[in-house]
């Protein structure tokens, strides 16, 4: 070949090469349908209910039904979404409609996180209740840093202390970062007496001081109702369920 031919193919080639190169894109620049169905749908599947958990966390309960419905137009109705659901409506204050999907799930793999759901909601009006369906789910999602952080508030409320502690303290193991099991391994500590360690970890964690007062009055009523009585008193006032908390955990769950 000429080289004058050689060089005009070397260039065609080169321009290819380029062209090629510049239509090259990350996953981030792919247009949503593109982008999902790259990815296949057991993945977007699992993104779109971690979407829906994170709603939920966040209390934007509305957004997360929303999303919820679209998702079951998408992918049809499984238990996971029954499960999820429930969650929604136990917050919205929807207890019977809640109630009836976590009664649906208890035949189902999702059963530990449906005996957390009747859990929730049983102890509104019977902590004792209540309390036998959130250890039915620690006992069969172990490692369930939410769960046993509510069944050891509820053993904490009814002066059940050791019990408390077992489950308090592998809450706060479990996920350090939760301010919800920090806070109740917190009010465990000061409720038995242990203002050192109490102290420590609010200090590791910069807990501000309005929070540990708080702390210090919820667990002076936990330890007894005299106002002289010693924050670790072995003589506590078990919470009846006019005086139990709207929800165990304080917002878990």
């Amino acid at each position: 070949m000429p080289y004058a031919g050689r060089v005009a193919v070397a260039a065609l080639c080169l321009a290819l090469v380029g062209g090629c190169a510049s239509q090259r894109v990350s996953p981030r620049d792919l247009p949503g349908s593109t982008l999902e169905a790259a990815r296949g749908p057991d993945e977007n599947a699992r993104l779109y209910t971690d979407l829906i958990r994170q709603l939920i966390s966040q209390d934007r309960l509305y957004a997360a039904l929303a999303h919820l419905q679209a998702r079951e137009q998408e992918f049809g109705v499984t238990d996971e979404l029954r499960l999820l659901r429930a969650d929604i409506l136990r917050k919205m204050d929807d207890l019977g409609g809640a109630r009836r999907l976590y009664e649906q799930l208890l035949d189902t793999p999702y059963v530990g996180q449906a005996h957390h759901g009747l859990g929730l909601i049983i102890a509104r009006d019977d902590l004792a209740a209540g309390e036998v369906h959130l250890q039915k789910a620690v006992a069969l999602v172990p490692t369930d840093a939410r769960m046993r952080n509510d069944l050891g508030y509820a053993k904490l409320r009814q002066g059940q202390l050791a019990q408390a502690r077992l489950q308090l303290a592998t809450a706060y193991q479990l996920d350090e970062a939760n301010e919800l099991n920090r806070n109740n391994y917190i009010l465990l500590l000061l409720t038995e007496g242990n203002d050192r360690k109490a102290a420590r970890i609010a200090a590791d964690n910069q807990i501000d001081a309005g929070v540990m007062r708080e702390l210090r009055r919820e667990a002076r009523t936990i330890a007894g109702s005299a106002g002289n009585a010693p924050v670790g008193n072995a003589a506590v006032r078990p919470v009846t369920p006019a005086t139990a908390p709207a929800a165990v955990g304080g917002g878990g769950g």
